[in-house]
């Protein structure tokens, strides 16, 4: 029977389970009280997966021997892959007191690294290692709880042994290099990874690692490289594809990405993952055939704790505001959270009175974007005799653009390359009254830094249309027809409005006289055109203009898309829906204020939904005084152009379904006089409103005064 068991023994360790399997059940007929094959049979099915089989065998295992340290331990791996945590917890702790067992002690050090208790991990390491004091699992541990709690030094200097005692194994390497991207030197952390590919060249892990490295060394080509070597490695390995995914797209290779997504949806591989962002990319490439089906099955399947998709990518396919508020709280508390950095001086606490009011603004958009468009004369118009302007830049960009905000600004800061510790130290000894989150979810935000507290009052506005789904932020600034009293459960936020519309635009003073033939544009037809980008371009609402192109014979419609993969898709829908493909004109971009000047030629402006355009919808009202159809809804996305049409009163221009978004569409197409009228109406509002930023501005100020001073008050009582 001993030769039976050392030989199942032998098997098992050389991971041939079935062949263990046999013999472990053979040895159960002989004896079935035998706790240790009883644990071990319950180990293989753990293996397997089998966790009900895996359960029941240690649990039998532990009827006749209570204490036994291995059932007890794998009951705590088989209930922390059941997501049982607690219970996890609860075993791995029993082993510990009735067994001291080395492996329960990592275990539950290795739970609280995943769940984010710094604290306690710190204090459990130190009583662990002064029993273990030569474990390297443990030590790898402790240095990730040190960096964690603050003490970065010592974590730093736990690595230097192991790199000068070669004590390094697999988590280390990659918890090192993490450590190292944490506060930016991407050069040590590749040298790190670099020493685990020389051990195993095949490591999956290492590779994704080190492509990350790549990425952020903006190194693309060889973050690619080994993504893929990762995938000839293993072609169906999940987390390899959902790498390889999140790079295509990230790098906007959106066809690329798709191929992966279909390859591992036809595999059945964690299939809403890639479902979701393949819907994504075809939005992203207006890959229409097929969307609404695939949408239909999305939508079916999405909860609010789906972690495939962003915030911000969310709000281009759904209108639901209390579904989007209820997702985005929990994609903020999913997101990690580092409770050092809450414990770095709070300087406000000092009391210090600023002579002037500080604002900081921070920004990946202070460069040739809509968001920077807004609110440059913002900057420009601030009151210095009351307020201090900071600007933090999350993104370099070398150009004109920036250089405005530059001299508009009192301080300026470029904070890409900086650690969080850095920024929030640096942001702190500016001592802000008042930090607004010009990015939100956008690309390149930092709004994680608003989960600590960096100012007095924090505020969500303008880059990101809707809640950032946490009270960390304080605010949000809106206007009551974006967000009506009856939607304010909508917000984690407190809402403060505008007097009027919320976007601060500046009026291009230019002459209205310009001819289609300037931008090679067909005269005497009805040009509709619309500017978004073509992820805001769903194929419901492309029908629509589309059927009124087939109604009428003079319609035509412009896109400004110069992408010959967006065009050619588009082509191929038409031809599958039997829409006509050539009375689509396909402008390519111009500088902004040529733009305009081109949108001003149309006869009208069209919006899409449930993202409305935002700042494209301001240019064609309040710059270009093209009347504008919206297409409203019920989020924040979905009822910017609402808004600005209700500033002006014209709420006639205002569509609530599809039904009503064609009729609307062809009732202005059939009344040439009425849209006349419109456009002049526009034109005067533009010329008597040139220098609305001023009163903007003081509108602006006026509010943030307010609201700061109810802080403070707040805080008094």
């Amino acid at each position: 029977m001993k030769d039976d068991l050392n030989k199942g023994i032998q098997f098992h360790r050389k991971g041939e389970l079935d062949k263990a399997e046999k013999i472990y059940l053979g040895l159960l007929k002989i004896n079935k009280k035998d706790s240790s094959v009883l644990q071990l049979i319950g180990t293989i099915y753990l293996q397997k997966n089998n966790y009900l089989l895996a359960e029941k065998y240690f649990l039998e295992s532990l009827v006749i021997q209570p204490d036994n340290p291995g059932a007890l331990n794998n009951l705590g791996i088989l209930k922390k892959k059941m997501n049982d945590i607690d219970k996890s917890l609860e075993y791995f702790e029993k082993n510990i007191k009735k067994n001291n067992f080395l492996n329960s002690w990592v275990n539950k050090s290795n739970i609280l690294i995943e769940n984010n208790k710094n604290e306690e991990g710190l204090k459990f390491s130190e009583k662990a290692l002064k029993l273990y004091p030569s474990d390297i699992k443990l030590k790898n541990n402790f240095a990730i709880f040190l960096f964690k709690c603050g003490f970065q030094k010592e974590a730093l200097k736990i690595y230097g042994e192991f790199d000068d005692k070669n004590f390094h194994f697999n988590e280390s390497y990659i918890n090192y290099s993490n450590l190292l991207i944490e506060i930016n030197n991407f050069t040590k952390a590749l040298e790190i990874i670099n020493k685990l590919l020389l051990q195993n060249n095949n490591n999956l892990e290492a590779l994704r690692q080190r492509s990350l490295i790549y990425k952020l060394k903006n190194d693309f080509k060889k973050s690619e490289q080994d993504l893929l070597n990762a995938i000839k490695i293993d072609n169906l390995n999940i987390l390899s594809n959902q790498s390889i995914v999140k790079f295509y797209i990230d790098i906007k290779k959106f066809k690329e990405a798709i191929k992966y997504c279909d390859l591992m949806i036809r595999e059945d591989k964690d299939t809403y993952f890639f479902l979701t962002k393949k819907i994504l990319c075809r939005i992203n490439i207006g890959s229409w055939i097929g969307l609404e089906d695939d949408l239909k099955i999305f939508n079916k399947k999405l909860t609010y704790n789906q972690t495939s998709i962003n915030p911000l990518s969310l709000k281009y396919i759904n209108d639901d505001p209390m579904f989007q508020k209820n997702f985005t709280e929990n994609y903020w508390f999913e997101k990690p959270k580092n409770n050092y950095l809450s414990l770095i001086s709070n300087e406000h606490s000092k009391k210090i009175n600023n002579t002037k009011i500080k604002i900081g603004y921070f920004s990946g958009d202070f460069k040739r974007h809509a968001v920077f468009h807004l609110i440059q004369d913002l900057f420009l118009n601030h009151d210095r005799s009351d307020f201090e302007i900071y600007a933090y830049s999350t993104i370099y960009k070398n150009c004109p653009e920036r250089d405005k905000i530059v001299k508009n600004s009192d301080k300026f800061f470029d904070i890409d390359k900086l650690s969080d510790e850095e920024i929030i130290k640096l942001v702190k000894s500016h001592y802000l009254d008042i930090a607004i989150d010009l990015s939100g979810y956008t690309a390149h935000n930092k709004s994680h830094l608003f989960e600590y507290n960096i100012a007095q009052i924090k505020i969500n506005y303008l880059g990101f249309p809707g809640t950032m789904g946490t009270n960390k932020y304080d605010y949000i600034l809106a206007d009551k027809n974006i967000i009506p009293s009856q939607h304010l459960e909508y917000y984690s936020e407190k809402v403060i409005y505008m007097p009027e519309i919320y976007q601060p635009f500046t009026p291009v003073d230019f002459e209205m006289n310009s001819g289609r033939s300037e931008f090679n544009l067909p005269d005497k037809k009805f040009i509709m055109g619309c500017f978004s980008r073509i992820e805001k371009i769903l194929p419901n609402v492309f029908n629509i203009w589309m059927n009124i192109l087939k109604k009428y014979d003079d319609v035509y419609l412009a896109l400004c898309i110069d992408n010959e993969i967006v065009k050619k898709n588009i082509e191929e829908y038409c031809l599958k829906t039997g829409s006509d493909y050539s009375k689509i004109i396909f402008l390519k971009p111009l500088e902004h204020l040529k733009n305009l000047k081109r949108i001003s030629t149309f006869d009208l402006y069209l919006d899409t939904y449930p993202y409305n355009g935002h700042t494209g919808i301001s240019d064609s009202l309040f710059q270009s005084c093209v009347p504008t159809i919206s297409y409203t809804g019920n989020s924040f996305a979905s009822r910017v152009s609402f808004s600005l049409l209700n500033s002006l009163q014209l709420d006639k221009l205002v569509a609530y379904n599809e039904r009503d978004y064609f009729d609307k569409i062809v009732y202005f197409y059939k009344n040439r006089d009425e849209l006349s009228s419109i456009r002049d109406y526009l034109i005067k509002f533009k010329n008597k409103n040139i220098n609305r930023m001023e009163k903007f501005t003081i509108d602006f100020e006026k509010i943030l005064k307010s609201t700061l001073s109810k802080h403070k008050q707040i805080n008094l009582d």
